[in-house]
């Protein structure tokens, strides 16, 4: 089985990689040279093809059709009996060009829908998203089987017609590998910590415009931004970033988030954007950290509101400055709300639990 997702994806990935290579599938995975010296590893049994990636967001079309010959070039080469696609470009591209080689098993995930689906008036949103859903359904015919993470984006794809029931299925999201996260001490001083892409749908002013109004009232209370500036088209500039850190203290991108999470209190994630579920939440919720995000998509997958976290409306920075006020009010909370985090994260997140729901459609 021939892997191709967006070469970051390999951070996410890897874990079902191994799971499914003990399980005595034969893996490989096509990634740039770079990304193979860092991680060929930590996954010894599976293959690494050199392969020249391609851009994740740009829509022109000279673009595209290169990534549709490079992913043909790849395919026809390799000859896999299966492919397992994710992201938007091998999800379409991949499963387009692998019917037309005859390959019989094309299975493809679905971690989220992104930007172009994000609920916002635009043309140019508008005009990509109808894009993105033609092709789609061009594409997903030919699959063998689709994973959705959220119930959400199936129900969207079954609606429209471009999966059916038989041929799709939800699993809890990525998982988290609850060895590699584990319950710690919280910081003497209450932090509250946000990471994440920094891009605006992902609710970075939304964080920083609160933490700027609490840290007036409540001086001894810290907050933390970490995250890289991304190439997304609605991605935070280094001049907004610049004016962000002036409110909050920014760490720059999260290498190590289960040491991060060390010095976090509470983990925020206050998107709306159109997310799988979003991998740092479990990654927070297993090292018993408890949540405040949004009953958004994806988001409202890892909270029940009052028991691990607060469940707070999208574009609201009023009521995610209530949820934090909360805490500050009732630091007793925290490690309550902290450990049944972690509990529902056992319970329904455990990553190889999730790699053996993929495995047993495979």
């Amino acid at each position: 089985m021939l892997f191709l997702f967006n070469p970051s994806a390999i951070k996410l990935r890897h874990v079902l990689l191994n799971d499914l290579s003990a399980k005595g599938i034969d893996i490989s995975i096509a990634l740039p040279q770079d990304y193979i010296t860092c991680w060929q590893k930590r996954c010894p049994n599976v293959r690494f093809i050199p392969f020249n990636t391609f851009s994740g967001t740009s829509i022109g079309f000279l673009n595209n059709f290169k990534t549709l010959l490079i992913i043909r070039k790849l395919l026809k080469a390799e000859k896999p009996d299966s492919v397992f696609l994710g992201n938007v470009k091998p999800n379409i591209y991949g499963g387009i060009v692998a019917h037309l080689l005859g390959i019989k098993k094309i299975y493809g995930l679905i971690s989220g829908l992104g930007y172009a689906f994000i609920d916002e008036p635009g043309l140019k949103r508008t005009f990509v998203k109808k894009v993105c859903m033609f092709l789609y359904k061009k594409s997903f015919k030919h699959f063998t089987h689709v994973f959705f993470q959220n119930k959400d984006d199936r129900e969207l794809f079954l609606k429209h017609k471009i999966v059916t029931e038989a041929q799709s299925s939800v699993v809890n999201g990525t998982g988290v590998d609850l060895e590699a996260y584990t319950p710690t001490e919280f910081p003497k001083k209450l932090t509250f910590f946000m990471a994440a892409r920094l891009v605006r749908e992902k609710g970075v002013f939304h964080f920083v415009e609160a933490a700027s109004l609490l840290k007036e009232k409540y001086p001894h209370v810290e907050f933390v931004l970490g995250g890289n500036i991304d190439q997304n088209p609605s991605a935070i500039t280094e001049k907004q970033l610049q004016e962000c850190s002036q409110q909050v203290n920014y760490i720059g991108y999260v290498e190590d988030m289960a040491e991060a999470l060390k010095r976090a209190s509470v983990f925020i994630y206050p998107s709306y954007y159109r997310e799988g579920v979003p991998r740092s939440v479990l990654e927070a919720m297993a090292c018993g950290r408890p949540i405040i995000t949004t009953d958004t998509i994806g988001c409202r997958e890892t909270v029940i509101n009052g028991e691990n976290g607060y469940l707070i409306k999208p574009k609201n920075t009023d009521a995610l400055i209530e949820a934090i006020e909360n805490f500050i009010k009732n630091p007793d909370l925290v490690p309550i709300l902290g450990h049944n985090s972690r509990i529902l994260c056992e319970k329904k997140f455990d990553i190889h639990e999730v790699n053996s729901q993929i495995y047993e459609r495979l």
